[in-house]
């Protein structure tokens, strides 16, 4: 029985309300446009910051990661092309991997000596010199796919052999230790050497070329700055043609090791080696090559010295979780007395200032949202005043002040939900009319997001409490009011 009650009460009460909406249309709709702009600029200022960060803390800087270098190594190594070492070595790293923060630690290492490399003959009609600047990294750091057959694996690796374990193609067992057979150069290696592998002209044996990755922000940097900048000038520059990643991926070339523009290596002789694009991945170096860290550490060692193939210029360090990274940041500088790379503390600059332009779009956003609110104050005041005697006729036959009290609150919420509804629509228009704007007028450009918007369902979660909330806090005054009308002094119009 007395759910039936509370039933038929409901169902009056939502009657009550939604005749009392019906006559009061225009009030409302004035009321809730202020509310309806107020989480429109929410919406649209908190995807936009959500987008951005995204964009650049995740995708360009990778935040959830942390490369940290030793602040008292000497040389320009850090920063600089080449140079003296970095300072880190293995016991370092196995210092930070048993940080409880810490998923796993990649050590990183420079060439630290001058190399060039030649070649491009194919793509751009002739062959090109350049400065060969290069880091290398763990193998298994690279998550993306290698689909070129030579895959990013140091092919030249010694490994161990015996008799129920030969060496592979291209090398022969000596000691228990492959090492590459010999070969006559000029001549078609592919059946002793392996399909991948050439018979290297200096030493006569044979040989695989050195698996190279390439970060794609370098192709967006040739077709969108380089190529544009060159078109129509003289000689090969005003030739260049539009480069895609499938163009290149197998694309070989000549390093020469130990000399370069730059400086010669006085060590080592000058040799030639040959190198081949395998592919490309964000784990690479942002403006360079990336090899793997076992061959970086074999021609450092080379040309360098034992020291410089047994330290590293910086270590790439993954936290467990985006949680973890501001403790894991205190551990390594704090504790470790390591510093941040130049590019994390970019980051994190970059991050703060993101948070405060979002903080203070928002803030203008409760600021519209609190106007709008001392409106609905203003607006549910006024039709209390007018229907004054309406409400003292229902306290005269029997409405508690509990159901006034309902009936404003309830008109309000009806306002925030249409208000929260109007408002996210229009913040998503918005947002959608400045990515078309966006995509069409600006260029290409490295990293150019496909939209400047992070849409999470918290959103909209966000823009229907905070319009409940300032609705509710209006009408709660007139509310309040509503109830205390006497029903002699209504009736009576006193």
């Amino acid at each position: 029985m007395s759910s039936s009650t509370s039933s038929s009460s409901r169902s009056r009460l939502g009657a009550l309300v939604t005749q009392s909406l019906r006559r009061n249309r225009a009030h409302f709709a004035l009321s809730g446009l202020g509310v309806a702009v107020g989480i429109a600029t929410l919406f649209f200022f908190t995807a936009l910051g959500e987008g951005v960060r995204t964009q650049i803390l995740e995708r360009v800087f990778v935040i959830g990661q942390l490369e940290v270098v030793d602040p008292a190594a000497e040389g320009p190594s850090l920063g600089g092309l080449f140079g003296s070492v970095g300072g880190l070595d293995d016991r370092l790293v196995q210092r930070v991997a048993e940080l409880e923060e810490v998923e796993a630690v990649f050590p990183k290492q420079k060439l630290t000596f001058p190399a060039s490399a030649r070649g491009g003959g194919s793509l751009l009609g002739r062959d090109l010199t350049i400065e060969f600047i290069a880091d290398g990294i763990p193998q298994d750091l690279v998550d993306e796919p290698i689909t070129d057959p030579l895959g990013f694996v140091d092919h030249a690796n010694p490994a161990s052999c015996s008799a129920s374990s030969p060496c592979p193609a291209g090398f022969q067992c000596a000691g228990e230790v492959c090492e590459p057979a010999a070969c006559t150069p000029g001549e078609d290696v592919s059946a002793s050497c392996g399909a991948q592998a050439y018979c290297h002209a200096q030493r006569r044996t044979c040989a695989w070329p050195i698996p190279v990755i390439a970060h794609p922000n370098l192709i967006e940097l040739f077709n969108g700055s380089l190529r544009t900048a060159l078109k129509g000038s003289q000689g090969i520059g005003g030739q260049l043609p539009r480069l895609s990643e499938t163009m290149l991926v197998g694309l070989e070339f000549d390093l020469v090791l130990g000399q370069s523009f730059l400086g010669r290596n006085e060590r080592a002789a000058r040799q030639t080696e040959r190198a081949r694009l395998v592919g490309f991945s964000e784990r690479a170096m942002p403006m360079g090559a990336t090899l793997p860290l076992s061959v970086v550490q074999r021609l450092n060692r080379r040309y360098s010295g034992d020291e410089s193939a047994d330290t590293y210029h910086s270590l790439l360090v993954e936290a467990r979780s985006n949680d973890q990274v501001a403790p894991l940041t205190r551990r390594l500088t704090e504790e470790l007395g390591l510093q941040l790379s130049a590019r994390h503390q970019q980051a994190e600059r970059i991050g703060l200032l993101i948070s405060l332009i979002t903080l203070l779009f928002n803030l203008i956003a409760l600021i519209i949202l609190g106007i709008s609110a001392l409106n609905i104050t203003h607006t549910f005041s006024m039709m209390v005043l007018e229907r004054r005697a309406e409400i003292g006729l229902m306290r005269a036959l029997g409405a508690p002040r509990r159901t006034i009290h309902l009936l404003v609150l309830g008109e309000a919420t009806v306002v925030a939900l249409l208000s929260a509804a109007t408002g996210l629509m229009l913040g998503w228009l918005a947002a959608y009319g400045l990515d078309l704007a966006f995509n069409s007028l600006v260029g290409d450009f490295p990293f150019k997001p496909d939209s400047l918007f992070g849409w999470q369902p918290w959103m909209a979660a966000l823009g229907l409490a905070t319009a409940l909330l300032f609705c509710w806090l209006g009408a709660l005054l007139p509310a309040r009011r509503a109830g205390a009308i006497s029903p002699a002094a209504a009736l009576t119009a006193r």
